[in-house]
């Protein structure tokens, strides 16, 4: 049995609606075949004296959303701006559901947001003047056309850069295609990965001439060249179909369908790749390179595989032998401003280096989310290997068991941030020697020339001894030390930053900090709750991955703010030298997570070298 409409769920609601209606001119009929379908409709015909042929759709959560309303008859007149173009439907207030609130009316948005609506809707601002008067009139927001179509293939994404432009007397040229994945069983799957993700690396013309090139990407992230070609189209697309698409490419370039086949890097398959680029809204009133790709797919004899039945969570099947599937890619900016355009406090960390020790719970999550923030290089340390059972509270996936856990975050960072740079270490810190090495140098040496090559250490090792040992080591460089570390349980943590700024705290004034409790010590879980998982040699802590994330994260935070310290507009620091974590009462009664920043100064008891 269905839930009653909502204009049962709130009585009187419709009423008042229609009541508003009146009061405001508006002359309306409902449409009785569609209240027959479960749907309320209604057809206006005038708002005071002037004649409109509008529908008005409500959707089932009225009033907690907005209701359709779109052009009828002979004023569905295309606009340039407000209006879905396939649809119809009119754009009367922005997009952010935020903006519909459940006591506006539809008579509302009829009187007073519908002739705004249809001003600028019919306006073509070229001009800053012309752009400028709008203002109060529409939102400053680009609408792009891509947004629109609903015809891409689900699932695949082929990766562009928002920073390109073509020349306008190119009309034509070859793409240079790198492909991570390419999968022609998934054609007809209506989710799931897709039939492929790739990336441009390189547009050029027709003479060869690189026009542009793809920034902040990896080609070693995906493995299979293929060429495609370009074209220019002189406005978007105005059907919804990839055969609108090919028919658009056919009229604009129709020798470039001409042998533009080629074996596929799967066994079996032929395919063809055609970037379209067309002029399309790219900030507010004003165009750029809009991109769309078309995929061609053919077997190249019979069937190449078998048949994968149909079913719950299964793909479709390959195309019948000789079959041509034609499939609309969507285009994603990826570029190295791309990439950062969400978080403009970080630009600038691609010129910086973080070194990471210890890569388990804590390191994990600071390595993958140092990526995440644009850094450009992370130097990654640790001995030992990845357990299934760690994934509890690691950043890893099961089929990455049994992998180094230096080469797992290294793993971890390239799939987040194909740009960066990851060096891998997988040594155990303060391990004996048995022999003189034959350019004499020792370990102390060794981590030198690491601690030299980055611009923080960060310690996740949680590692008394090595964090000594680091600490000591970055002080003698000049470099920033980083310590993390989470309490037994998952209880609290600790985020201790110690400068390299001469007159800074060293380590030994925070042991004595610690050690008179002028920081607080963190929460923690009895000695006993702790676990040994079997085949593990050594005891760990017990803690959830989300608890440990929380200590894990204001890391980077800090990290973050230590590297940016100093540029204009980075992110900025608290300026405290340790954060203490509670997630619960020293008797384990969980608390909202509350950060405490302290002052580290110089212990009065330390004569350390400061």
């Amino acid at each position: 049995m269905s839930a009653p409409p909502w204009e049962a769920e709130f009585p009187g609601r419709l009423e008042h609606e229609l009541t508003c209606l009146e009061a405001a001119g508006i002359r309306y009929d409902i449409d009785d075949a569609a209240s027959r379908h479960g749907v309320l409709q209604l057809r206006m015909t005038a708002i005071g004296d002037a004649a409109v042929d509008m529908t008005v759709s409500f959707p089932d959560l009225y009033p907690f959303v907005r209701p359709s309303v779109r052009l009828t008859g002979d004023q569905a007149a295309p606009m340039a701006h407000h209006v879905h173009p396939f649809s119809g439907d009119l754009c009367l207030i922005g997009r952010s559901t935020a903006l519909w609130h459940t006591d506006d009316t539809l008579a509302w948005l009829l009187t007073t947001q519908l002739p705004k609506t249809l001003q600028a809707g019919q306006v073509t601002a070229t001009s800053a003047e012309e752009v400028e008067a709008l203002a109060g009139v529409e939102e400053a927001q680009a609408e792009p056309w891509t947004d629109y179509y609903t015809c891409f293939d689900a699932g695949s994404m082929i990766l562009v850069d928002s920073s390109w432009t073509l020349p306008t007397t190119r009309t034509q040229g070859a793409l240079g295609l790198r492909l991570s994945r390419l999968d022609p069983t998934s054609v007809d799957a209506t989710q799931g990965a897709g039939l492929l993700h790739g990336a441009v690396f390189t547009v050029s013309d027709d003479s060869g001439k690189v026009l542009c090139s793809l920034s902040g990407q990896n080609p070693d992230r995906f493995a299979r060249p293929v060429t495609g070609r370009w074209a220019r189209l002189d406005a978007s697309v105005r059907g919804n179909t990839p055969e609108a698409f090919l028919t658009e490419l056919r009229r604009a370039a129709p020798r470039l369908l001409d042998g533009a086949w080629q074996p596929a890097p799967v066994n079996g398959w032929e395919l063809q790749i055609f970037g379209l680029t067309f002029p399309e809204e790219r900030v507010h009133r004003g165009t750029g390179d809009g991109w769309v790709f078309l995929v061609r797919l053919r077997p190249t004899g019979g069937r190449t595989q078998q048949q994968v039945k149909r079913g719950r969570g299964q793909r479709g099947v390959p195309p019948a032998p000789g079959k041509t599937t034609t499939h609309l890619i969507r285009a994603g900016y990826a570029g190295q401003a791309d990439m950062a355009a969400r978080v403009p406090e970080l630009v600038g960390l691609q010129d910086r280096h973080a070194a990471v020790f210890g890569v388990g719970a804590l390191g994990s999550t600071v390595t993958e989310h140092l990526a995440r923030a644009g850094i450009g290089q992370l130097t990654v340390v640790d001995r030992d290997h990845l357990e299934p059972g760690n994934l509890v509270r690691h950043a890893a996936r099961l089929d990455m068991a049994g992998w180094d856990k230096a080469f797992t975050a290294s793993q971890i960072a390239l799939s987040v941030a194909p740009d960066v740079r990851v060096n891998v270490i997988q040594y155990a810190i303060g391990a004996p020697r048995n022999a003189l090495r034959p350019d004499h140098r020792n370990e102390i040496d060794a981590w030198t020339d690491v601690i030299d090559s980055v611009d923080l250490v960060v310690d996740c090792t949680a590692e008394k001894g090595v964090q000594q040992a680091l600490a000591w080591l970055a002080r003698r460089r000049g470099k920033p030390y980083l310590a993390v570390s989470a309490s037994n349980g998952g209880w609290g943590g600790r985020v201790a930053q110690l400068p390299s700024a001469p007159g800074a705290a060293c380590w030994y004034c925070l042991e004595y900090a610690l050690n008179d409790e002028s920081i607080p010590p963190v929460s923690a879980a009895p000695e006993e709750d702790g676990v040994q998982p079997v085949g593990c040699a050594d005891p760990t802590f017990a803690g959830s991955g989300f608890d440990l994330a929380e200590v894990a994260l204001h890391a980077v935070r800090v990290a973050v703010a230590t590297l940016q310290q100093g540029r204009p507009g980075g992110y900025p620091g608290s300026g405290h030298g340790v954060y203490v974590l509670a997630l619960r009462t020293p008797d384990g009664t969980p608390v909202p997570p509350t950060w405490t920043g302290l002052a580290l100064p110089v212990h009065p008891l330390c004569r350390g070298d400061h």
